[in-house]
Protein backbone atom coordinates (compact mmCIF):
# COMPACT_ATOMS: atom_id res chain seq x y z
CA UNK A 1 0.00 0.00 0.00
CA UNK A 2 2.96 2.34 1.06
CA UNK A 3 4.71 1.62 -2.30
CA UNK A 4 1.38 2.10 -4.31
CA UNK A 5 0.96 5.42 -2.70
CA UNK A 6 4.71 6.54 -3.03
CA UNK A 7 4.26 5.48 -6.77
CA UNK A 8 1.04 7.22 -7.09
CA UNK A 9 2.46 10.55 -5.61
CA UNK A 10 5.69 10.09 -7.82
CA UNK A 11 3.70 10.06 -11.12
CA UNK A 12 1.68 13.06 -9.87
CA UNK A 13 4.25 15.10 -9.06
CA UNK A 14 6.32 14.33 -12.15
CA UNK A 15 3.27 15.61 -14.65
CA UNK A 16 2.67 18.74 -12.11
CA UNK A 17 6.28 19.30 -12.84
CA UNK A 18 5.59 19.09 -17.15
CA UNK A 19 2.79 20.71 -16.85
CA UNK A 20 4.84 23.57 -15.33
CA UNK A 21 7.71 23.14 -17.78
CA UNK A 22 5.33 23.64 -20.46
CA UNK A 23 3.18 27.32 -19.24
CA UNK A 24 5.59 29.88 -19.28
CA UNK A 25 4.32 33.10 -17.38
CA UNK A 26 5.02 36.47 -18.63
CA UNK A 27 5.71 39.75 -17.45
CA UNK A 28 2.62 41.78 -15.97
CA UNK A 29 2.05 44.29 -19.48
CA UNK A 30 3.10 47.57 -19.22
CA UNK A 31 0.14 50.21 -18.53
CA UNK A 32 2.37 53.01 -20.35
CA UNK A 33 5.05 53.34 -23.23
CA UNK A 34 4.85 53.82 -26.93
CA UNK A 35 3.49 56.88 -29.41
CA UNK A 36 -0.03 58.60 -28.81
CA UNK A 37 -2.96 56.69 -30.73
CA UNK A 38 -2.97 59.55 -33.52
CA UNK A 39 0.70 59.22 -34.06
CA UNK A 40 0.46 55.67 -33.93
CA UNK A 41 -2.66 55.80 -36.73
CA UNK A 42 -0.20 57.93 -38.75
CA UNK A 43 2.83 55.34 -38.65
CA UNK A 44 0.44 52.06 -39.11
CA UNK A 45 2.12 50.52 -42.17
CA UNK A 46 2.32 46.55 -43.21
CA UNK A 47 6.26 45.88 -43.25
CA UNK A 48 8.22 42.70 -44.65
CA UNK A 49 11.45 43.26 -44.01
CA UNK A 50 12.45 42.09 -39.86
CA UNK A 51 15.33 41.97 -37.93
CA UNK A 52 15.47 38.17 -36.61
CA UNK A 53 16.33 39.07 -33.03
CA UNK A 54 13.87 37.33 -30.80
CA UNK A 55 11.05 39.81 -28.88
CA UNK A 56 11.93 40.44 -25.25
CA UNK A 57 9.61 38.57 -23.03
CA UNK A 58 8.53 42.05 -21.99
CA UNK A 59 7.42 43.27 -25.53
CA UNK A 60 5.70 39.78 -26.34
CA UNK A 61 3.77 39.87 -23.14
CA UNK A 62 2.47 43.96 -24.48
CA UNK A 63 1.81 42.39 -27.84
CA UNK A 64 -0.29 39.65 -26.86
CA UNK A 65 -2.11 41.85 -23.96
CA UNK A 66 -2.77 44.48 -27.19
CA UNK A 67 -4.40 41.46 -28.36
CA UNK A 68 -6.40 39.55 -26.48
CA UNK A 69 -5.54 40.53 -22.87
CA UNK A 70 -7.52 41.18 -20.27
CA UNK A 71 -7.76 44.50 -19.01
CA UNK A 72 -10.96 43.95 -16.68
CA UNK A 73 -9.86 41.80 -14.22
CA UNK A 74 -12.89 41.67 -12.54
CA UNK A 75 -14.96 40.48 -15.59
CA UNK A 76 -12.86 39.05 -17.44
CA UNK A 77 -13.16 41.50 -20.59
CA UNK A 78 -10.67 41.89 -23.10
CA UNK A 79 -8.53 44.61 -24.99
CA UNK A 80 -10.36 43.30 -28.03
CA UNK A 81 -14.38 43.14 -28.08
CA UNK A 82 -15.86 40.07 -29.34
CA UNK A 83 -19.69 39.55 -30.59
CA UNK A 84 -21.72 39.27 -26.88
CA UNK A 85 -18.75 39.11 -25.62
CA UNK A 86 -18.08 35.31 -27.02
CA UNK A 87 -14.51 35.54 -26.50
CA UNK A 88 -14.36 33.34 -29.02
CA UNK A 89 -11.01 34.41 -30.73
CA UNK A 90 -7.87 31.96 -29.69
CA UNK A 91 -4.02 33.42 -30.29
CA UNK A 92 -1.27 31.07 -31.15
CA UNK A 93 2.34 32.11 -31.10
CA UNK A 94 4.71 30.71 -33.62
CA UNK A 95 8.31 30.90 -32.78
CA UNK A 96 11.67 29.27 -34.14
CA UNK A 97 11.55 27.24 -31.02
CA UNK A 98 8.04 26.19 -30.65
CA UNK A 99 4.36 26.80 -31.12
CA UNK A 100 2.46 28.06 -27.69
CA UNK A 101 -1.67 28.99 -27.76
CA UNK A 102 -1.58 32.52 -25.35
CA UNK A 103 -3.30 32.29 -21.89
CA UNK A 104 -4.97 35.67 -21.61
CA UNK A 105 -6.16 34.93 -17.67
CA UNK A 106 -3.02 33.99 -17.29
CA UNK A 107 -0.59 36.10 -19.12
CA UNK A 108 0.72 32.69 -20.02
CA UNK A 109 2.20 30.57 -22.77
CA UNK A 110 1.26 26.89 -22.86
CA UNK A 111 3.11 24.71 -25.46
CA UNK A 112 1.20 23.18 -28.03
CA UNK A 113 4.21 22.06 -30.38
CA UNK A 114 7.95 22.09 -30.55
CA UNK A 115 10.04 23.08 -33.10
CA UNK A 116 10.29 25.46 -36.03
CA UNK A 117 6.49 26.06 -37.82
CA UNK A 118 6.67 29.04 -39.07
CA UNK A 119 7.00 28.09 -42.57
CA UNK A 120 3.02 26.96 -42.26
CA UNK A 121 2.28 30.23 -41.36
CA UNK A 122 4.24 32.09 -44.17
CA UNK A 123 3.56 29.05 -46.70
CA UNK A 124 4.01 30.73 -50.08
CA UNK A 125 5.48 33.91 -48.84
CA UNK A 126 8.92 33.02 -47.45
CA UNK A 127 9.23 36.70 -46.51
CA UNK A 128 7.11 36.10 -43.86
CA UNK A 129 9.34 33.20 -42.33
CA UNK A 130 11.96 35.78 -41.31
CA UNK A 131 9.67 37.42 -38.38
CA UNK A 132 11.02 36.39 -35.40
CA UNK A 133 7.30 35.93 -34.18
CA UNK A 134 4.18 34.56 -36.35
CA UNK A 135 0.44 35.35 -34.31
CA UNK A 136 -2.12 33.26 -35.43
CA UNK A 137 -5.63 33.91 -34.83
CA UNK A 138 -8.14 31.32 -34.45
CA UNK A 139 -11.90 31.51 -34.37
CA UNK A 140 -14.00 28.85 -32.72
CA UNK A 141 -17.61 28.86 -34.45
CA UNK A 142 -18.64 26.09 -31.47
CA UNK A 143 -19.53 29.63 -28.98
CA UNK A 144 -21.39 30.77 -31.43
CA UNK A 145 -23.77 27.34 -30.97
CA UNK A 146 -24.04 28.11 -35.26
CA UNK A 147 -22.26 27.98 -38.15
CA UNK A 148 -24.05 30.00 -40.75
CA UNK A 149 -23.66 32.58 -42.31
CA UNK A 150 -23.90 35.60 -39.71
CA UNK A 151 -21.63 33.52 -37.37
CA UNK A 152 -18.85 33.29 -39.97
CA UNK A 153 -18.79 37.13 -40.75
CA UNK A 154 -19.24 37.57 -37.02
CA UNK A 155 -15.95 35.81 -36.34
CA UNK A 156 -14.36 37.27 -39.00
CA UNK A 157 -14.98 40.27 -37.85
CA UNK A 158 -13.61 39.87 -34.61
CA UNK A 159 -10.40 37.89 -35.68
CA UNK A 160 -10.16 41.47 -37.71
CA UNK A 161 -10.36 43.72 -34.49
CA UNK A 162 -7.32 41.70 -32.88
CA UNK A 163 -5.50 41.87 -35.94
CA UNK A 164 -6.21 45.82 -36.14
CA UNK A 165 -5.44 45.66 -32.20
CA UNK A 166 -2.27 44.25 -33.47
CA UNK A 167 -1.18 46.52 -35.60
CA UNK A 168 -1.76 49.90 -34.12
CA UNK A 169 0.77 48.51 -31.35
CA UNK A 170 3.39 47.09 -33.46
CA UNK A 171 3.25 50.76 -34.88
CA UNK A 172 3.12 52.70 -31.85
CA UNK A 173 5.57 50.25 -30.65
CA UNK A 174 8.16 50.76 -33.26
CA UNK A 175 7.82 47.38 -34.25
CA UNK A 176 7.16 45.82 -37.86
CA UNK A 177 3.45 43.76 -38.86
CA UNK A 178 1.64 42.75 -41.49
CA UNK A 179 -1.76 41.33 -41.51
CA UNK A 180 -1.81 38.05 -43.62
CA UNK A 181 -5.01 35.77 -44.90
CA UNK A 182 -2.48 33.38 -46.56
CA UNK A 183 -1.46 30.17 -44.48
CA UNK A 184 -1.47 27.00 -44.85
CA UNK A 185 -4.61 26.11 -42.96
CA UNK A 186 -4.77 22.54 -42.85
CA UNK A 187 -1.78 21.47 -41.56
CA UNK A 188 -1.57 24.41 -39.07
CA UNK A 189 -5.24 22.82 -37.52
CA UNK A 190 -3.80 19.66 -37.71
CA UNK A 191 -0.91 21.03 -35.66
CA UNK A 192 -2.74 22.84 -33.23
CA UNK A 193 -5.24 19.81 -32.60
CA UNK A 194 -8.33 22.04 -33.65
CA UNK A 195 -11.59 20.74 -34.29
CA UNK A 196 -13.09 21.23 -37.36
CA UNK A 197 -15.13 24.08 -35.46
CA UNK A 198 -12.06 26.05 -35.04
CA UNK A 199 -10.43 28.03 -38.21
CA UNK A 200 -7.59 30.21 -38.44
CA UNK A 201 -8.28 33.18 -40.16
CA UNK A 202 -5.76 35.63 -39.92
CA UNK A 203 -1.92 36.21 -39.17
CA UNK A 204 0.93 38.72 -38.12
CA UNK A 205 4.26 38.01 -38.65
CA UNK A 206 5.93 40.62 -35.90
CA UNK A 207 9.50 41.50 -35.10
CA UNK A 208 11.70 44.55 -34.97
CA UNK A 209 12.47 46.97 -37.60
CA UNK A 210 15.29 45.50 -39.56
Amino acid sequence: MKNRFALTLMATLICSTLAMAQLQKLPAPAKTGGKPVMEALWDRASGTEFNDKMLSDQDLSNLLFAAIGVNRPADGKLTSPTARNFQEIRVFVFTSKGVSEYLNKENALKQVAKGDHRGLVADRQDWAKAAPVSIVIVADETKFGSSDARAKVTMGTDAGIVSENINLFCAGMGLVTRPRMTMDVPAIKKLLKLSDSQVPLLNNPVGYAK
